[in-house]
Parts: structure tokens; sequence; C-alpha cells
């Protein structure tokens, strides 16, 4: 049996490429199911359509020239605290504007998380977000004044617990 199996090793190459094509096919469905992070933009394909709007918020981001300033503590294990301070290009504190922050960890951008500000005291505006990892965080701020609306992202470190 083992020496017409030698004799005859021709037969064994369908069979293999047979289960390569099968253990391929299988691992394509897996991975096509599976709930693994992707880091895909929400509405990415509605953000690359709309690319003269974000030319536009840049322009309208260049003439307003605000100065928004976030600092980022950590409260505990799982919760950190934002406070943004914003003001103008004449150091005029903004007051009364909605602030949102959506929060993006870079390890893993569909732990995505949006929070919005309240006013606190002269251009300083606070929240707290709980948090699933440590590490670096895309900030991506929105302070609506009014009719002016300015945009900014930031990139922060998120410090680990001390103990």
């Amino acid at each position: 049996m083992l020496a017409s199996l030698l004799r005859n090793r021709w037969m064994l190459v369908p069979i293999t490429m047979i289960s390569a094509a099968i253990g391929l096919a299988a691992l394509t469905v897996t991975l096509a199911v599976a709930d693994y992070p992707l880091g895909v933009e929400p509405n990415y394909d509605g953000r690359a359509a709309q690319f003269q709007l974000v030319r536009e918020q840049n322009t309208t981001n260049d003439r307003l020239r605000w100065l928004v300033t976030p600092t980022v503590t950590r409260l505990d294990e799982s919760l950190i605290a934002l406070h943004l301070h914003v003001e103008d290009r004449h150091a005029k504190f903004i007051d009364d504007a909605i602030v949102d922050i959506e929060c993006i960890p870079i390890a893993n951008a569909d732990l995505r998380q949006y929070i919005t500000l309240q006013f606190s005291t002269l251009g300083n505006y606070t929240g707290s977000l709980p948090i699933a990892r440590d590490g670096l965080y895309e900030f991506r701020i929105s302070v609506k004044q009014g009719a002016d609306l300015y945009t900014d992202h930031v990139r922060r470190s998120i410090p680990e617990v001390s103990r």
C-alpha cells in the first residue's frame, strides 16, 4: 500500500490543493464574520463624496483662528476628565458654545465614544468619559457658537493609573 502510494505521488497533489482551498475558504469566512476591529470610519464613503464641505470647514477654521487647548487627566481606572479651553485670536473667551468631542483610541478605533462638554467657567468646558483602554487617543473637537463652527483634532496619550 505504501509502496503504491509513493509510486503514484501525483495523486496527493489534487487532495492537497482541495484541502488548501477548503482551509482558505474557511479562514476567509471566519475573518469576514468575526467582530475584529477594522478601524473603518463611520460614513467614510459619504465623507469622501462631500470633500468640498471639509475644504469649506478648513477655510472657516482659518478665518476664525480659535485656540482650543484640551487637557486630559485620569480620574480613576476607567474614567478620564476632559477640560477644554477655547478662546479666539484676540484672547477673548468663547462662551455659551456647544462643544462636542469624538474620542477615538488609536489602537482600536471601533471603541470610539462621543461626549458633549458642559460650560464651567469663562472659556472652559469640562466633562468625564469612561475609557476602555490606555494609550494614544485622537480627539476630534467641534465648537459651535451661534453660526460659527470651529473644528480641530488633537492626539493625547491617556496616562496609566498610578497605584
